[in-house]
């Protein structure tokens, strides 16, 4: 029988190269839309987006969390969670109708009330997917989730290019944003056959989750969408356009690597019982997180201004230092990510909501002052603020439930850090190239070919520190072995 660590990784891979071709597919669209679009078209949508961010994660259910945690679900919890799932997706549709009109008087701006009504057509869709899916999730096997990834991202592609080509307006981005979740839920009840009923007789499975659940994402999507809400009233739709496409592109990495590595993380914690080893596996989960995230962040933040031009143009160079912001922000959060499925599987949710509140109480009044006062340059400056109390919250709580001292949290960032040197030295000698080059094929090559090789220069670093230290278990362990499965020391436990 394959380890945990390996069938992990195994399933990590299916969910990564599902995130990566999605994110390729979002990436093409963008890269359309921008050149057909202004910053104002992407402004007002982001608008729109923020509110229905903050009301999706308000009444956001962790139901598959709950479901992943039973060895066998009945099909009375299957139909609960379809229940519960449909109540959330209906509630949410009719609060987004009801903000619609005061939306569009607080931005002063009528056209926020039909773009709003159409965009919460989305997470009612979202909202009934197939519950069975998770039977999927509880064996490892994520190759169903590859597929709907690509999916919903190919009907988003489709749809929002040929909507924009035919009106030449921000319609479609919004109806992009609506066709992918209805075709992905359609396809998921192909993969996983379930007959939909209304019942709520195993409610109480999933009442305890559901309350510490609910605080955390209200506290999570204010702390994440305070300043989207406020940039509008103290800068201009262009400029806050430019903040909403760069933050989205900061958002990639996180969206392709570290993401999907949620779901089986979760699985991977609910099958070691034991704290001693839980808590290696938490280790390992969090170096491998800097090890997979941090060497592409920071390609994209030496090269922020070429990567902006190539993607949507000239016209967006001026975001180029949002964008190494917003990438910084992410580079420090990367090790709280870890957290949350930890505690979901602990039953410890509340855990969630404190590290939440403590982020909360930081932010807010930070973003609030930083916007009024400073506008852009004070909505960054309170993200990484925030970002910083947060880690350091997200130590204190996970040596707390499961032992692991602060000192070997940090430890198991050492050598991705270190590999990351000789890496930054690299885009720091070809960075001022780059930058002079103008728009064209010589750019884009030049652009591919030092982000490859800088990466490549972090992996062969990574290796060499990692035999530097005897070989330890990890994730270069499981790399190793999937290259080279003759290498009897990289042989996983």
């Amino acid at each position: 029988m394959s380890s945990v660590s390996h069938r992990t990784a195994t399933a990590s891979i299916w969910t990564i190269g599902g995130k990566f071709l999605a994110r390729l597919l979002d990436f093409v669209s963008l890269l359309i839309l921008a050149r057909l679009l202004s910053p104002a078209d992407f402004g007002i949508v982001a608008i729109a987006t923020s509110v229905l961010v903050i009301v999706e994660a308000i009444l956001d259910l962790p139901l598959t969390q709950a479901l992943v945690r039973v060895p066998s679900p009945s099909e009375r919890m299957f139909t609960t969670a379809f229940t519960l799932s449909l109540i959330r997706g209906t509630a949410i549709s009719l609060m987004m109708i009801v903000v619609a009109w005061p939306m569009a008087l607080i931005y002063n701006d009528p056209r926020l009330f039909s773009l709003i009504a159409v965009i919460s057509i989305a997470p009612a869709m979202r909202s009934v997917i197939s519950p069975r899916m998770v039977l999927f999730m509880q064996r490892f096997d994520f190759r169903r989730e590859f597929a709907l990834d690509i999916i919903a991202k190919g009907s988003t592609l489709i749809f929002g290019v040929g909507i924009a080509v035919a009106t030449d307006s921000y319609w479609g981005l919004a109806i992009g944003a609506v066709a992918g979740p209805t075709t992905a839920t359609v396809v998921s009840y192909i993969f996983a056959p379930m007959r939909p009923r209304l019942r709520l007789s195993e409610w109480k499975h999933f009442q305890d989750m559901i309350g510490w659940n609910t605080v955390s994402q209200v506290l999570n999507s204010l702390n994440w969408q305070m300043d989207r809400l406020l940039l509008p009233r103290f800068t201009s739709l262009s400029t806050y356009g430019a903040f909403s496409v760069a933050d989205n592109l900061a958002g990639i990495p996180y969206q392709t690597f570290v993401g999907p590595l949620m779901r089986p993380l979760m699985a991977a914690f609910s099958n070691v019982s034991d704290r001693g080893k839980r808590t290696t596996a938490y280790l390992k989960a969090t170096s491998a997180i800097m090890v997979v995230a941090a060497p592409v962040l920071l390609v994209i933040i030496l090269l922020a201004d070429p990567i902006l031009r190539i993607v949507v143009g000239e016209k967006w160079a001026f975001a180029a230092p949002i964008l190494q912001w917003l990438c910084t922000v992410s580079l420090i959060g990367l090790p709280t990510t870890i957290m949350p499925p930890l505690v979901m599987v602990l039953d410890k949710t509340r855990y969630v909501a404190l590290r939440m509140s403590a982020e909360f109480a930081v932010r807010a009044p930070v973003t609030v002052l930083g916007v009024v006062m400073f506008g852009l340059d004070g909505a960054l400056a309170a993200r990484v603020i925030s970002a910083v109390v947060a880690y350091v919250v997200c130590l204190v709580i996970t040596q707390r439930l499961i032992g692991a001292s602060i000192g070997a949290q940090l430890y198991a960032f050492v050598r991705p850090l270190a590999a990351c040197l000789p890496m930054i030295g690299f885009l720091l000698w070809v960075q001022p190239v780059l930058i002079a080059m103008p728009l064209g094929i010589e750019l884009v090559a030049g652009v591919g070919l030092c982000s490859g090789a800088a990466l490549a220069i972090f992996w062969v670093f990574s290796l060499l520190l990692w035999q530097a230290v005897g070989r330890p278990d990890g994730l270069e362990a499981i790399v190793v072995r999937k290259i080279m499965p003759w290498r009897n020391g990289a042989v996983v436990s």
